[in-house]
């Protein structure tokens, strides 16, 4: 059962898990309040399905949770227009929600079923597995940086792609899986934690478009720039030959504890390692 009482009410499916994630956005901080309302309703849920993607889990519920300072009815009607196009498209039911007043804020809780042997961790990478990411890496941190200078920057910023279609292909590949929020570093250093391994990267192998290598900080962009919610991923180097299309190697698990990076496998030293909100 869905809106309509206090609470929800969900029938989990034999030995399925139910896997929950929720996700705050707060004006100023994650969105501008001249941002295009349908980019900021997109980007709130597009974020949270990142979080079920990582997990290797199809979202099937959320609740939207909704803090406005005033009710203006045509940013409202973009919002929602945003939100919805995107739970359309994935087939996902909004199943409750608050709306408040207050600063503009956004919390959305995501909600999905999967067995428990398809659920994907940060805390499974495997000393010698390889090091995987998706798309391209940078382009909304150079967008932030540089507005309106090239489209598809614009694009992954304002209007990022939950990788949900990686869910199938990584099942049976991928050992420990991440959606990239807030920076490679950041992320690929919460597996390393978690798995109680190390890493390599090399700078040169990482996916980045063109017009953001032709600036002089497209490392920064890349390796702690955050928001393009693309997935970094570890997986056994006998399965290379299964790596889906638009997934680049960019690294290897080590037994060292520490997260290097390396041009040209040359170590260089980077101070910053990503967004954090309370630094």
């Amino acid at each position: 059962m869905g809106i309509g009482d206090d609470a929800a009410i969900l029938k989990c499916n034999g030995l399925d898990k139910l896997v929950v994630s929720t996700d705050t956005l707060v004006e100023g901080t994650h969105f501008k309040v001249d941002d295009d309302a349908n980019d900021i309703g997109h980007k709130c849920l597009a974020v949270s399905f990142s979080d079920l993607a990582s997990m290797g889990v199809k979202p099937q519920w959320v609740t939207l949770n909704l803090t406005m300072p005033e009710f203006q009815s045509y940013w409202f009607e973009g919002f929602i227009n945003g939100f919805a196009d995107l739970l359309s498209k994935h087939d996902v039911a909004l199943i409750g929600g608050d709306t408040t007043q207050g600063p503009c804020a956004v919390t959305i809780t995501v909600f999905g079923e999967a067995p428990l042997e398809d659920i994907k961790r940060r805390g499974h990478a495997q000393v010698g597995d390889l090091i995987a990411v998706t798309g391209y890496l940078g382009s909304a941190a150079f967008a932030l940086a540089n507005p309106y200078l090239d489209a598809l920057c614009d694009k992954a910023l304002h209007r990022p792609t939950p990788r949900l279609d990686m869910i199938e292909p990584l099942k049976n590949i991928a050992n420990a899986v991440i959606d990239v929020s807030d920076g490679l570093l950041a992320d690929l250093g919460h597996i390393c934690l978690s798995s109680n391994v190390g890493a390599k990267i090399n700078v040169e192998q990482i996916p980045v478009r063109p017009v953001i290598k032709s600036q002089s900080d497209w490392l920064q962009h890349a390796l702690t720039g955050g928001d393009d919610y693309q997935l970094c991923f570890t997986f056994p180097e006998h399965k290379k030959n299964k790596l889906p299309k638009d997934c680049s190697i960019i690294g290897v698990v080590t037994a060292n504890p520490q997260l290097q990076v390396c041009h040209h496998n040359e170590p260089i030293t980077f101070q910053r390692f990503g967004y954090a909100h309370f630094n």
